[in-house]
């Protein structure tokens, strides 16, 4: 199974403080333990919501909202790991390095579970792509949190629309995550002292429902993108469109020649279009 573990924002991140060289080593050490262990998917760093946008789809029209946004909805980043079990995952955020918290006067990771109700079919991470990262953030709602199953029409034309991003190299990773009752939070004080809330949480809009980190070569393009994607939620849709942080790399990125990074592209298309197969043939029988 794989987990989100996300950063939750507090006012050091979105003055994008940045960390002093004993934290970068323990946070480095910290990947380092969950890469060994083979738990580690990803690491995606967010640039502060100041630099970021929201865009509201509706059946009236749509707007977008610049940053910055309130602290309580946003995230300064994520992991992606593999674990048995949410515990084991939980297990994962309350070894977060504590001098992170000491530093920033505590701190608190959200856990959740990855996947969509109904079934949807991750986009596994590109193992290297150049150019700007951004990752779009789909806000949960009050369908999302009692786990309303979207329309199979609305999931088909999602994961076709996924596998067609992922083949053009676009898309570098993407997936659901369950409601928040399959969630929990760990909050670590400034002792590196660490408790955990389970879910579910009773504000939706403070919550993530999905993911997608794309390659685009500004933000307007990045907002572009985002009004294309066939949401399986609706009618109104709210997306957070956030950078990249300057500093941070998916923890499985290289640099790749154009031709590795077509290849890479036609391998990822490939398996996309096997778990698509794979996902519609009991739904076909």
């Amino acid at each position: 199974m794989q987990f989100m573990i996300i950063r939750r924002a507090d006012a050091a991140t979105e003055a994008d403080i940045p960390p002093s060289a004993p934290l970068i080593a323990e946070m480095e050490a910290y990947f380092r333990s969950l890469a060994d262990a083979g738990a580690l998917v990803m690491v995606q760093g967010l640039a502060p919501s100041r630099e970021a946008l929201r865009l509201h789809l509706g059946p009236g029209g749509s707007d977008v909202a610049a940053g910055p946004f309130d602290l309580r909805e946003l995230a300064a980043g994520f992991l992606v790991v593999e674990a048995d079990a949410k515990e084991d995952a939980v297990a994962w955020a309350r070894r977060w390095p504590a001098a992170e918290a000491a530093a920033n006067g505590g701190l608190t990771l959200e856990v959740r579970e990855a996947g969509c109700v109904g079934g949807c079919v991750e986009v596994p991470l590109a193992d290297g792509a150049g150019g700007k990262r951004y990752v779009i953030l789909l806000r949960s709602d009050a369908d999302c949190e009692r786990d309303a199953v979207p329309e199979q029409a609305r999931l088909d034309a999602l994961d076709a629309f996924n596998a067609a991003q992922a083949a053009a190299g676009v898309l570098l990773a993407g997936d659901g995550l369950m409601s928040s009752s399959r969630g929990a939070r760990v909050h670590i004080d400034a002792r590196g002292a660490s408790t955990v809330v389970d879910g579910p949480f009773a504000e939706a809009k403070e919550l993530i429902a999905g993911f997608w980190m794309i390659r685009a070569d500004s933000m307007a393009a990045a907002l572009a993108w985002a009004r294309t994607v066939p949401y399986p939620t609706g009618p109104g849709v709210v997306v957070e469109i956030r950078a990249q942080h300057a500093d941070g790399e998916p923890a499985t990125a290289a640099a790749l020649s154009p031709e590795e990074a077509r290849a890479d592209a036609s391998l990822r298309a490939g398996l996309l279009d096997d778990a698509l197969r794979d996902e519609l043939a009991p739904r076909l029988a």
